[in-house]
């Protein structure tokens, strides 16, 4: 009988004590932590290659059974016949040596700060559990099983007026971990960027890097006791300052041609790929498996995706037997993972940027910047390098391997394949189908600005407000008018066809401005005073004339009064409720 497919299984160990198709990457274990000298890798994929089943693989060699520290027969069992089993003098050095801390923090996706503190800290907790043998441990100090006490006492653990038992807590247990087995421990992070991810998209970005950015520091920067670490997420996002000052960080990510062995550690070669379908009697439908989910580039090599692969060879393999004609390549990929960034992106989209879109889906390529070091924190600019950057990163969109440009950021992008192209077209495209007044509602509204119609700015507004609020829903402790203050500056980012600069909180007059936007001619600036209201209609127009009239009262336009390259000044009282919003503007000049 053929072996079962284990869809979905991201533990090692479980595919192959289940007797489950395993294609073979143990040869990746050596690669990374021997051939590999840098103290720390950060390795960067889409979703659905192999990421979390790669660390399991690394945990399940490298990890020494706690019991029995001399005991490597689990080892034996599960990697007898391996690639990596083979190499006697790596496996007799590494394999079961270490003790290992396997973290993942895919599970923190809340919509709220204090939730996600929360699961940080109920991760480290469960983590700290696995070692509870060091509470006893007679190779510790009394004052280290006190450290070791702090990390199993959740109290502390959530307790925000002190953050150094949660920030230090990997520093901590380090250290427990060195002291006990006399071996610097290895560090494997999942998903390292999902919880700054989801943070800039609910709105507590700050908080949330100001958690964790201390955490890396202590964890991965100021860590004698550490042995190796690696870490593995979506975006490589160096700026973010959580690696600051990480000389030894070595960053692995799509666009790396560098890294050829490392490059194809994760994700199917097309070898592999050719394997499966051999061994599932599928090799006459390779070529509909290669157009449908091969195209992706990992430095110079050429990726298919294993989700898809195995997902073909479980829907379709048993109707060899029965009725070939229902065997087909179907889009596995689609519904796997949310595309919530992207999906707010697309409101911004300037009609140029949807005309490129279009090029691709014809199966031409696009030439842009991409910026390699993605900064989540920059995504509210709603930039569109960064929304071509994202779909790089996320799997929409592949690279030219082979293109040189002068400028050192740019690449020519393309869609990999057939299944990417219909996700492409259902996810991205289907929006501008289904929402028209959408692409270009970003410009009009811009565009309303400086020609002083207030009325055209309201509709554009509320169109967009309609569409974009309920995705954030207010979801911070900040005030409502702060999450509306940004909405706008998003807004502006991406009306650039017709705008010089925009300022926020800019000081001006006898104050500070919420936002000045000067036309790309710099003949017209249009202030912007924002307000907020929870009661409706009626407090909305006399709060947004209230703002008109803070304008005048505090100056704020004066400055261009005199200039004479200023042709036109409008002033701009904009005020929120829910969903909607009333605009009233004088003309100044």
């Amino acid at each position: 009988m053929l072996k079962p497919i284990g869809i979905g299984a991201e533990l090692f160990h479980e595919l192959i004590e289940s007797n489950s198709y395993y294609v073979d990457k143990t040869t990746f274990i050596k690669t990374i932590f021997e051939e590999n000298t840098s103290k720390v890798m950060l390795i960067t994929r889409p979703r659905r290659f192999g990421k979390t089943l790669t660390m399991s693989t690394f945990y399940d060699f490298l990890a020494l059974d706690l019991e029995n520290p001399d005991d490597v027969s689990r080892q034996e069992k599960w990697f007898k016949d391996t690639k990596i089993f083979e190499d006697k003098e790596f496996c007799a050095k590494y394999m079961g040596k270490f003790p290992v801390i396997f973290v993942s923090f895919k599970t923190i996706v809340h919509q709220n700060f204090n939730d996600a503190y929360n699961q940080f800290a109920t991760l480290i907790y469960k983590l700290a559990l696995q070692f509870e043998y060091l509470a006893a441990s007679k190779k510790l100090s009394d004052k280290q099983k006190e450290q070791y006490a702090n990390l199993v006492n959740y109290e502390k653990l959530v307790d925000r007026t002190d953050k150094s038992f949660l920030t230090g807590s990997l520093q901590t247990l380090s250290c427990l971990l060195k002291a006990h087995h006399k071996v610097s421990p290895m560090l494997l992070i999942d998903e390292y960027d999902v919880p700054i991810a989801k943070a800039a998209y609910h709105g507590y970005y700050e908080e949330m890097i100001n958690l964790i950015s201390p955490f890396y520091n202590d964890t991965l920067k100021t860590n004698p006791y550490l042995g190796r670490a690696v870490l593995t997420g979506c975006l490589r996002a160096a700026k973010e300052s959580i690696f600051t000052g990480l000389n030894n960080l070595q960053i692995c990510s799509v666009l790396d041609t560098g890294t050829k062995d490392i490059s194809k550690g994760i994700g199917f070669t097309k070898e592999e790929t050719q394997e499966v379908l051999s061994y599932y009697g599928l090799n006459d439908y390779y070529d509909e498996v290669r157009n449908n989910y091969d195209g992706y580039y990992f430095g110079t090599n050429h990726m298919y995706c294993p989700w898809d692969v195995m997902s073909f060879c479980r829907a379709n393999y048993e109707k060899l037997n029965e009725n070939r004609n229902l065997i087909k390549a179907d889009n596995y990929w689609i519904n796997t993972s949310g595309n919530d960034v992207i999906e707010e992106f697309m409101g911004f989209i300037r009609s140029e940027d949807v005309d490129k879109m279009q090029d691709l889906l014809d199966g031409k390529s696009i030439t842009t910047e991409v910026r390699t070091s993605l900064c989540y924190g920059d995504l509210k600019n709603h930039n569109v390098n960064d929304f071509w950057t994202l779909l790089l990163y996320t799997g929409y969109l592949t690279f030219d391997s082979q293109y040189r440009s002068a400028t050192k950021n740019e690449y020519r992008l393309y869609i990999p394949n057939e299944e990417i192209k219909d996700c492409f077209k259902s996810k991205i495209m289907d929006f501008f189908k289904t929402n028209p007044e959408m692409r270009n509602s970003t410009g009009d509204l811009v565009k309303g600005l400086f020609e002083g119609n207030a009325e055209e700015v309201e509709t554009k507004l509320n169109a967009l407000l309609m569409k974009y609020v309920s995705i954030r829903d207010f979801a911070t402790n900040a005030p409502k008018e702060n999450y509306y203050h940004g909405f706008i500056n998003g807004l502006l980012a991406s009306g650039t066809s017709y705008m010089e600069e925009h300022k926020s909180n800019t000081e001006s007059g006898d104050g500070y401005a919420d936002i000045i936007a000067a036309s790309k001619s710099s003949d017209s600036v249009a202030v912007l005073e924002l307000k907020q209201t929870d009661r409706p209609f009626g407090a909305r127009v006399v709060s947004a004339g209230r703002a008109l009239e803070q304008i005048l009262e505090k100056r704020y336009a004066d400055v261009f009064i005199d200039d004479p390259s200023v042709k036109n000044i409008y002033a701009y009282g904009i005020c929120f409720y829910k969903k909607i919003c009333s605009v009233q503007v004088k003309k100044l000049k």
